[in-house]
C-alpha cells in the first residue's frame, strides 16, 4: 500500500477533499464523462491521479476504467456489489437510447454532441412494436431523471414529461450497453414482441443482462 500512500500524500488538504468527494460520486454514479459539464472537473481530477484512484479502489475489489476515446470513466465492482438491476420498463427505454445514440453519432462528426427529443424516444418505442402502451408521463419522468443520475443523459431544454423536451445523451451509454446486451435485447424484443397484455412490466419484473 506504500505507492498508494505516496500518492495520496502529494495532494495538498483541498485535493484530499476533492478525492473523497470523487470516490464517493463514482461509488454512486459509475461514471465520469468528460462531455457532462457537471462531470468535468472530477474527470480531469481523475484523469490525472488516475493511479491513486486506481489504487485506493482496488483495496475493495473495484476497478476503474478510463475509456480515452469516448472520455469516459466508469467504476465497476469484481464481485458485482452495489449493481443496479432496472426493471424491464428501465431497460426497453436504456435500449432506445443507446439506438438512438447510435443512429444520431453516425449522422454526426466525431467532436459533434447526440442530442433526442422526447418525442423521437416515444417514436422508437413505438416503433419496437411494444403492445403495451407508452408509460405514463410520470413514469418516463422518473426513468430518464434516473439515467441522468448515472450520467447516461441531460435535460438541455423543456420538461422531462415533454415529448418537446431536448436531450443530450453521452457516451456512457455505450458503455452500459455492450453489443452483446444490444443484441439479447433486440432478441428479446422480437421473440417477445411485447409483455403480455395483462402485465404491467412493473418494477417488480427485471431483465438480466450479459457482462
Amino acid at each position: 500500500m506504500g505507492r498508494f500512500e505516496e500518492l495520496y500524500e502529494q495532494l495538498n488538504d483541498k485535493e484530499k477533499a476533492f478525492f473523497s468527494e470523487i470516490v464517493n460520486r463514482l461509488l454512486a454514479r459509475t461514471f465520469l464523462v468528460f462531455e457532462r459539464e457537471e462531470d468535468r472537473r472530477g474527470y480531469r481530477f481523475v484523469e490525472r491521479h488516475l493511479t491513486l484512484f486506481q489504487q485506493y479502489l482496488d483495496l475493495a475489489r473495484w476497478d476503474l476504467f478510463h475509456d480515452r476515446q469516448l472520455a469516459v470513466i466508469q467504476l465497476y465492482n469484481r464481485d458485482e456489489r452495489n449493481r443496479r438491476n432496472f426493471t424491464i420498463q428501465e431497460t426497453i427505454f436504456l435500449f432506445i437510447l443507446r439506438l438512438l445514440y447510435d443512429d444520431k453519432k453516425r449522422e454526426l462528426r466525431l467532436t459533434d454532441q447526440v442530442f433526442a427529443t422526447g418525442q423521437e424516444i416515444q417514436e422508437k418505442y413505438f416503433a419496437l412494436g411494444i403492445r403495451q402502451r407508452l408509460p405514463a408521463r410520470e413514469d418516463l419522468q422518473r426513468i430518464l431523471r434516473l439515467f441522468s443520475r448515472f450520467s447516461l443523459l441531460d435535460l438541455k431544454r423543456g420538461h422531462w414529461k415533454d415529448p418537446e423536451a431536448l436531450y443530450l445523451l453521452y457516451p456512457s451509454l455505450l458503455l452500459v450497453l455492450n453489443t452483446a446486451d444490444l443484441q439479447s435485447l433486440a432478441e428479446w424484443l422480437s421473440e417477445q414482441a411485447a409483455w403480455p397484455e395483462e402485465s404491467d412490466g412493473g418494477d417488480e419484473d427485471e431483465l438480466e443482462l450479459d457482462d
